[in-house]
């Protein structure tokens, strides 16, 4: 299989928006908690890659399989078109599901547990998109399913790595970051919701009965208008509430000053600790595991 092939294959011409969605989860951390860097951001960079990989091969591999219209299957999906070899794309997937498991493990081993936890949903969720006798790609939450996954799980895992140990994953933390993701899950949701507008009548030749087939197109077009509204309206909240920075110099004097007020529990820290041990200096190994 040449790279040309795995490029479409997999996708990975999507994969910079997994990028922004990372970067926005790093610029939520640094305003709320201070925090901008993390060397767990590039393994979690890393397996989100391979994940996107993997989990797009599988959907064109199941999407192939699934369909029902000969068309679609000989012309559209690249399996078909290409004339590439189930098995060759079977085992494509095994890798990259496997490269991803192995990154995913090292990523939870040196942050903590919840990080499986959150992976194996994002698992279920990409896999059973299109694999199953119902998957979500031909059911009305064809839209709001992955909108979540992606606008919410991904900056928030980001925040979280960038953010870790200084914050844990509790509710207050979930519930925070769901209100500042909020745009983004709107953004993801008329993102699928208009792609699957376009594809409306190869969605129905194939049996996809998602979110647009049961609201016809019009309709869709004007939810598409009416969420995209809501998105600025909550914009707008967020900046009027000082929940979000009206601007970057707002953004950079806020992270600055959780900063600095993090700096100083940490100097506090330290010397508590100085103190009890008797002047031995705490071992660094704790935070560059990969200096050990």
């Amino acid at each position: 299989m040449t790279f040309k092939i795995l490029w479409e294959l997999g996708e990975i011409y999507t994969a910079p928006l997994n990028l922004f969605l990372i970067l926005l989860g790093i610029a939520y951390s640094n305003y709320t908690y201070g925090q901008f860097f993390s060397w767990r951001i590039l393994l979690f960079t890393l397996t989100l890659l391979l994940i996107h990989i993997a989990v797009n091969i599988f959907n064109n591999y199941m999407d192939y399989q699934n369909a029902q219209d000969s068309t679609y299957q000989s012309q559209t999906n690249i399996v078909g078109r290409e004339h590439l070899l189930l098995k060759t794309v079977r085992n494509y997937f095994l890798l990259f599901l496997g490269l991803s498991l192995v990154c995913g493990l090292l990523l939870a081993y040196y942050s903590d547990w919840y990080i499986i936890l959150l992976g194996a949903l994002g698992y279920s969720i990409g896999l059973g998109y299109s694999y199953g006798r119902k998957p979500i790609n031909s059911l009305p939450i064809a839209e709001i399913v992955p909108a979540i996954l992606s606008g919410f799980m991904i900056p928030m895992m980001s925040a979280y790595l960038t953010s870790f140990p200084t914050v844990t994953l509790d509710k207050d933390f979930l519930l925070n970051s769901f209100l500042a993701f909020f745009p983004m899950i709107l953004c993801m949701f008329n993102n699928l919701l208009a792609n699957n507008t376009c594809d409306l009548d190869e969605d129905i030749k194939n049996g996809r009965k998602t979110l647009v087939y049961y609201l016809g197109k019009q309709a869709s077009v004007r939810l598409l208008q009416l969420v995209t509204a809501t998105i600025f309206i909550w914009i707008a909240a967020a900046v009027l509430s000082k929940k979000e920075p009206w601007t970057l110099e707002a953004a950079e004097k806020h992270s600055q000053k959780n900063s600095g007020i993090l700096q100083k529990k940490r100097i506090s820290l330290f010397f508590v600790y100085f103190h009890n041990n008797k002047g031995n200096l705490p071992s660094i190994s704790p935070y560059f595991p990969f200096l050990t």
